[in-house]
């Protein structure tokens, strides 16, 4: 089989047991998907190892997380890898934007809203990770199209690439269960695959108790100006307990 590269011109042979290879003659990057010879690139990390871990702290002392996640942890070595996406770039009438799709499965929240993030993108060298592991795309770039067209409805493609994006992968243990989690190695975003959420039983404690509340004081109090002062100092302890439970939980 031999394709014809996208930068060139020139004719490349393709061996049978693969879809990714680079010209012989101007040494660009190429992926070889269902019958297209696309350009694949690279965007170096921005950030280091202990960079990805103080982003992945922030997301655990956030509101989604139990209370003091960031202080319990034990957060295991980070290891980098590249993670491949395609990347759409689409006419819209607001103008060109890029969509990403991921091109390998992944278990991570948010990787299918994931925006592409602001960094050096190089065309790709089998050198160019020092030996960092690579994850070899494996949704065929027709399928990862087919998601953009459920999401965003029928767009025009103008141009498709195989991004390898930097991401620290994480695991982290909490009261004996084991976690996993990676990180952006240019933004900083965090992307959990599970993590120990907050309990929702104590909130909706406190809505039905500020719905008791409300509705009793409603019915006793006639007086709309009565009625709306006592609403308000009746806010204060509710709105202080629910603030003191997002502490605690």
């Amino acid at each position: 089989m031999r394709v014809k590269c996208s930068q060139c011109g020139a004719g490349i042979p393709v061996p049978a047991d693969t879809g990714l290879l680079q010209c012989p003659f101007c040494d660009t990057a190429l992926v070889v998907d269902a019958g297209d010879t696309l350009f694949r690139v690279v965007t170096p990390p921005t950030i280091n190892a202990s960079g990805a871990v103080d982003h992945l702290r922030r997301f655990m002392a956030g509101t989604q997380t139990v209370a003091d996640l960031d202080a319990k942890a034990r957060i295991g070595d980070p290891e980098l890898l590249y993670f491949p996406f395609w990347a759409f770039r689409i006419a819209t009438d607001a103008g060109e934007q890029v969509v990403l799709e991921p091109a390998a499965p992944s278990s991570l929240q948010g990787m299918q809203k994931m925006t592409l993030p602001p960094g050096d993108t190089r065309s790709w060298t089998d050198d160019i990770g020092g030996g960092t592991p690579v994850v070899q795309p494996e949704v065929p770039q027709n399928t990862a199209r087919q998601w953009m067209v459920s999401r965003l409805g029928e767009v025009q493609v103008l141009r498709t690439v195989l991004y390898h994006l930097p991401m620290f992968r994480f695991s982290y243990d909490y009261r004996g269960r084991s976690y996993r989690a990676a990180v952006d190695g240019v933004s900083g975003q965090v992307f959990p695959a599970d993590f120990p959420a907050k309990a929702e039983a104590p909130f909706v404690a406190v809505a039905a108790l500020a719905i008791g509340v409300f509705s009793i004081e409603g019915l006793i109090v006639s007086n709309l100006l009565l009625k709306a002062v006592v609403y308000c100092v009746s806010a204060v302890p509710i709105l202080l307990l629910a603030w003191w439970i997002s502490r605690k939980v």
